[in-house]
């Protein structure tokens, strides 16, 4: 009776009275069992497919509790939470973006220059071929004008009419008079222009024109000025190797004044009577044009003329065409021999005087 004394109160302390307090004491190491019991009970050995698949516990605050766990481990970066984490931060993605921006802009910008630089191409091309074609129209009038100018200077049959085209008129018509009155002028017809080649005289536009003459056989030589008026005029004096006077008449008279003659010179060793002096002059040999005289010329080693003479035949062996100033030394007893007073020109061009003697 005690023993069912003592269970029912045992029964009775089971289930307590609602009002009555009951006062339970912790126990040392309660709380890590329940901690071990929770996590015993989210593992998935312990719990069913149901519970991990629907449950309200997996999908609560247990799933955080895992979820922290596995990032703890380092192992979440390939979830989705950790792929989030990983991504790419936004300052790169608008620097991206601004690259691509630029590089489309300079890709179009290229294309545009690379289309203006075509374009710039093609107008440059039909401006060459314009200019090509205005450059040929013209060529073929200037022809046609020389050919036209050429036949009439040579056709010419009085010195009035021959003096219209040649080069500085004022100061060379004399100088016809004088030649055909020594020489006769014969008019003469073109027969064809062979060859035209530019040149320069004195900084001056030339053309040297090689034209064939009905009756001759062989080519005559003009020079031709391209005046700065768009004429173009002969020059007279170069054509006919002018001279003040015979080259027979002048060693046999030995005049004392200054004439200018167009000669062949070249260096040569010859030194007589008062040109004796090889160490004060330099001597040289003047030979001329379709005649067989000659003439020993000295000029002052020391002046301008020497020097210039000097430096440009040392190396030559064939003559040079000289314009140069000539005079006989008074009372000499040399044969031949004259002073060089002045080199007017190296070539037979006369082109000390101003161009606005021409008319």
């Amino acid at each position: 009776m005690a023993e069912e004394d003592r269970l029912g109160k045992r029964s009775e302390d089971a289930d307590p009275d609602e009002s009555s307090q009951v006062i339970r004491l912790p126990v040392q190491g309660a709380e890590r069992r329940e901690a071990g019991e929770a996590r015993r009970d989210l593992s998935p050995e312990n719990a069913s497919l149901d519970s991990m698949m629907s449950g309200p516990e997996f999908t609560g605050e247990g799933k955080l509790k895992l979820d922290s766990a596995v990032e703890d481990l380092g192992v979440g970066w390939d979830t989705p939470e950790g792929a989030s984490a990983g991504a790419i931060p936004m300052g790169w993605l608008a620097l991206i973006v601004v690259l691509l921006i630029l590089l489309g802009v300079w890709g179009v910008a290229t294309l545009n220059n690379g289309a203006g630089h075509l374009r710039s191409r093609e107008v440059a091309a039909d401006m060459w071929n314009e200019r090509s074609a205005l450059e040929t129209v013209s060529a073929k009038r200037w022809l046609e004008r020389l050919e036209i100018r050429t036949d009439a200077y040579l056709r010419a049959s009085s010195v009035e009419e021959k003096a219209r085209y040649v080069r500085n008129r004022g100061r060379v018509h004399p100088l016809m008079k004088d030649y055909y009155q020594r020489h006769p002028l014969t008019a003469e017809k073109v027969s064809v222009i062979k060859n035209i080649r530019p040149t320069e005289v004195g900084k001056r536009p030339f053309f040297v024109v090689e034209v064939a003459v009905e009756g001759k056989e062989e080519l005559g030589l003009l020079l031709v000025e391209d005046c700065e008026d768009g004429e173009l005029r002969f020059d007279w004096e170069s054509e006919v190797t002018y001279q003040p006077v015979e080259i027979a008449a002048y060693i046999e008279n030995k005049p004392t004044e200054s004439m200018a003659f167009r000669a062949y010179a070249q260096l040569d060793s010859f030194y007589s009577f008062e040109f004796s002096d090889q160490n004060r002059y330099q001597s040289f040999k003047l030979t001329f044009r379709e005649d067989d005289e000659f003439l020993f010329g000295y000029a002052d080693r020391s002046s301008v003329e020497g020097r210039g003479l000097l430096a440009l035949l040392e190396e030559k062996e064939e003559g040079i065409p000289v314009l140069v100033q000539l005079r006989f030394s008074q009372h000499t007893k040399s044969v031949r021999s004259v002073l060089i007073e002045k080199v007017l020109a190296t070539s037979w061009v006369w082109s000390g005087e101003e161009r606005h003697a021409d008319p």
